[in-house]
């Protein structure tokens, strides 16, 4: 077969995928391995849990970059502002608002979601004697989905001689849309003794289950058309600790779970946060992370995720690269990913937030 008739075929393949994929077929988000570092796109109660009394969070995931000529890239930022409450009491309760935006790109196709959303969050205070909050946080967005069509050939394109520059007569949708969408979460910290802190959380996100089909709004009188394709709702579980052991080392074990409809992953690691006693306020974070996740087979370890990260004083910076070990890639290269986030932390004057950095 032609390498132009193959190339052709593979366009409608890819559309028919992305715009009008079959009933029993639902999407799955993206995520970032340094899940902490983007905190509202976590659990939108995470809002208002950091030391400083305003928070931002840059985040940039390149992945298949082997692979592809032109990789997966991800890129999420979000910035949250916290209110302390009756502010008399030893522990005041906490209000935050902020905003988180998160893009996804696959390149080939200018297949791209964007979405910006509102957070908020209210902390109680469980005890005046001890950090000891349960939060609930809420989230509102607006997300958006395009496709570029110029970048697509379909064989009824092809000259039969040299390429495609012929009109196609394929009847295509709307290339842009946008839905509502929703999450909620709730956030649990506790430190009983300084040197030792607990916590755990729950979100459930895409409460709607919207419907992310491009032919949605087609009014295609095609009866076998199928325009529909929901978007699973997300449970996100999470739990950890930071128990410093000596004058100079933290160590926090940590695990992450998501479930998508009949996706499942889980995140196994532990950071270990080192200070330099010379240095006030600087650090250095390392650990190794098992990414497992559920597929034909059953669950399986599918990468592991080495990480680094300097943090100065209110600033810190991370790094990340996934090795992808999964069964089903084991005869291919470059179906890794880097990662980088940069967190800033304003207006620090103390050391009770009960969110990891990191």
């Amino acid at each position: 077969m032609k390498i132009s008739h193959i190339y052709s075929r593979l366009s409608i393949l890819v559309l028919t995928a992305v715009c009008c994929l079959p009933f029993t077929s639902y999407g799955q988000d993206p995520h970032f391995s340094q899940f902490y570092a983007s905190p509202l796109n976590l659990n939108p109660a995470l809002a208002g849990t950091a030391a400083g009394n305003y928070r931002v969070s840059v985040n940039y995931r390149d992945q298949w970059r082997g692979a592809l000529d032109n990789p997966l890239k991800t890129f999420g930022a979000s910035g949250d502002l916290k209110f302390l409450l009756n502010e008399r009491q030893n522990r005041p309760d906490i209000a935050a608002g902020g905003f988180m935006f998160f893009s996804d790109q696959v390149g080939d196709f200018d297949l791209n979601t964007n979405q910006i959303a509102l957070v908020g969050a209210y902390h109680k205070s469980l005890s005046q004697n001890i950090d000891n909050y349960l939060g609930i946080g809420f989230q509102l967005g607006l997300t958006q989905k395009s496709i570029n069509y110029e970048d697509l050939f379909f064989q009824d394109q092809f000259n039969a001689i040299d390429g495609f520059d012929l009109q196609t007569g394929e009847l295509l949708p709307a290339n842009n849309f946008a839905f509502l969408d929703f999450a909620v979460g709730v956030n649990y910290s506790i430190a009983p003794q300084k040197g030792k802190q607990y916590y755990g959380g729950l979100s459930y996100a895409h409460l709607t289950s919207p419907n992310i089909s491009f032919y949605e709004s087609d009014e295609s009188p095609d009866p076998n058309l199928i325009k529909e394709n929901k978007l699973f709702a997300k449970l996100t579980g999470y739990v950890g600790a930071s128990v410093q052991t000596s004058e100079a080392l933290e160590v926090q074990p940590r695990a992450l779970l998501l479930i998508q409809g009949s996706h499942m992953e889980v995140n196994l690691g532990t950071n270990l946060r080192y200070k330099f006693v010379k240095k006030e306020g600087t650090y250095v974070h390392f650990g190794p992370w098992l990414r497992f996740a559920k597929n034909e087979q059953g669950v399986g370890v599918e990468s592991i995720v080495f990480s680094v990260g300097y943090e100065i004083k209110n600033f810190m910076l991370g790094v990340s690269y996934d090795h992808s070990i999964s069964d089903l890639v084991t005869d291919r290269k470059g179906l890794n990913a880097l990662e980088i986030s940069i967190t800033y932390l304003g207006e620090v004057d103390n050391n009770d937030g009960f969110c990891p950095t990191f």
